[in-house]
């Protein structure tokens, strides 16, 4: 009794300092039909490139309201894999995942034709690049990249080679976004090393030489030509500094009206290139206060995504990476304060090493909550649980994180060596799930059970004037005295692709009195007195 006592006091408290939702997530994967394991092409960590991993996506490629699900494979390679691997002669392939609307997929990826065959893939990423309406997919590899494009009957053709961005380094993110504002989607992808798979100095504890043992790339931009095909521009553009990149996050920081690009390096400074509204960047990262963390270390970092997470109406940076995640608060004129310990997010990620991270309402309670997965970089015994941090109103009265993991449902207590995290509805119910792609293991759906107590409303944009997907606009959502401000941005979490509706939780607010969005053509579009709990389609207007 004394202890059934004290566990029911524990709850009350927790309540009443808000730190419980009464949100669970569900592992749904084998019920929902999902069949992956990926492949890094050995069964023991052995280089660098088998323990970067592998992402996956939330995107609705055949137009039907449903998100469906696509994950990136790995697969043997010869002079880099060991040559006993289980794995060699065995044919590996990425996976397309369609949803049937009912909680259940099924596989497709033979008959819509995006395999990714003998390719070690890394990322993902979606965009409609010819603006015809159907989401077209750009795969990262150590090697050539792919550019599938939709056909918009269910099945894709690889135009890679007609558009000319296979790249052939060792790409990890990208991100598809207009840089000039001509109404067509451009593309950034970062690349990593120049890995050699014969250099074999490193300290016997590490297994593998690590990110510095070799030279860094440069990243490319690719400008859209309107007729399926691109040019790469990045030298003229002016985003030609090497470096490590493993993600690329494209959003307007200042709200300029231009977008600028985020590139998260691996224990080297990240850079922020500012877009200068002609074709140009400038790197900024140094002087806005994103290329190092709090304590001024280059952090390995692994991607990350931007959101209002104080609710100051200025977008700030999440960059998980090993030993603790950078949060970088948006100051205003150009400026970032790094505030992972004043918020209590270095205290609840400093033990893990992580990488797929996103912010998002998982409760909807009108305030972005941060998700992130982990796993050793070295060892694949070396498991770690994932992290969920709600955002909640400290007793200094500014926005904190508590760590509720841990009354959040079994998953987040399984440990695994994860990678890619994807976030999507993919049931259409209101709350945010999660897509969780682990390397040398199977991917993990789980569904969110309990979010959808509170309103929400998402928004899917279409853009007509602008780039179809709508890559760039600004939106604010007001409902009573909530206030929130987001961008539709590509390229966030680690390798991954997530639902590309706009999400917001209205916590028990009955109406969204005002939608604004800011077009990237310069369209200021309203909508007045919206009901709750719907998607709506928000076309962008022609004139």
């Amino acid at each position: 009794m004394k202890f059934k006592l004290l566990g029911l006091l524990l709850v009350v408290t927790l309540v009443l300092q808000g730190q419980t939702s009464h949100v669970v997530f569900v592992d749904v994967t084998k019920q929902a039909g999902i069949r992956f394991d990926h492949c890094m092409g050995d069964k023991k960590l052995s280089n660098i490139l088998e323990a970067t991993g592998s992402g996956c996506a939330f995107f609705d490629y055949d137009g039907d309201g449903w998100m469906d699900i696509y994950v990136v494979n790995g697969c043997y390679l010869e002079g880099i894999s060991d040559p006993k691997s289980p794995f060699k002669g065995m044919r590996m392939t990425s996976h397309l995942y369609h949803n049937n609307g009912d909680g259940t997929f099924s596989e497709v990826t033979e008959k819509a034709g995006v395999s990714n065959e003998g390719r070690y893939g890394m990322g993902c990423q979606v965009g409609d690049y010819d603006n015809d309406g159907h989401p077209d997919l750009y795969v990262t590899s150590y090697g050539r990249n792919t550019l599938y494009h939709n056909n918009g009957n269910g099945t894709f053709t690889d135009a890679t080679d007609k558009a000319g961005v296979g790249v052939n380094k060792w790409s990890t993110g990208a991100a598809w976004f207009d840089y000039d504002k001509d109404g067509y989607l451009d593309l950034f992808v970062a690349n990593y090393l120049d890995f050699d798979p014969e250099y074999r100095l490193y300290y016997e504890a590490d297994i593998y030489p690590g990110p510095l043992a070799y030279p860094a790339q440069t990243s490319v931009l690719f400008h859209n030509n309107h007729d399926g095909t691109f040019t790469d521009v990045t030298e003229k553009a002016g985003v030609n500094k090497k470096g490590r990149g493993m993600g690329a996050l494209t959003v307007d920081y200042d709200g300029d009206g231009w977008p600028d690009i985020f590139v998260a390096n691996d224990a080297t400074a990240n850079f922020l290139y500012h877009n200068n509204g002609n074709g140009t960047f400038t790197e900024i990262g140094l002087t806005a206060g994103v290329a190092f963390g709090q304590n001024g270390n280059a952090s390995a970092s692994m991607g990350g995504d931007w959101r209002d997470y104080d609710m100051d109406g200025m977008l700030d940076l999440l960059v998980p990476a090993m030993g603790y995640n950078a949060l970088y608060r948006n100051l205003g004129k150009g400026a970032f304060q790094e505030m992972a310990v004043e918020t209590g997010l270095a205290v609840i990620s400093g033990q893990y090493w992580s990488w797929g991270g996103k912010f998002l309402d998982y409760d909807n309670d009108g305030y972005v909550d941060v998700m992130v997965v982990n796993g050793d970089g070295h060892r694949l015994t070396e498991t770690q649980e994932p992290i969920l941090a709600r955002n909640s109103l400290g007793r200094n009265g500014k926005r904190t994180f508590q760590d509720v993991a841990n009354q959040s449902g079994p998953y987040f207590e399984l440990k695994a060596v994860a990678r890619g995290l994807a976030i999507g509805d993919f049931d259409n119910d209101g709350d945010l799930d999660a897509l969780i792609l682990n390397i040398n293991q199977p991917s993990v759906l789980i569904r969110n059970d309990g979010g959808n107590r509170n309103n929400w409303i998402m928004l899917d944009l279409v853009g007509t004037r602008s780039n179809r997907d709508g890559f760039g606009a600004k939106v604010t959502v007001r409902a009573g005295s909530l206030v929130q401000v987001d961008e539709k941005k590509s390229g966030t979490s680690y390798l991954s692709s997530n639902d590309p509706r706009m999400h917001f939780g209205l916590n028990k607010l009955t109406k969204v009195d005002e939608v604004t969005v800011k077009w990237p053509s310069g369209v200021t579009q309203k909508l007045r007195d919206l009901k709750v709990n719907q998607v709506v389609k928000v076309t962008e207007p022609r004139s």
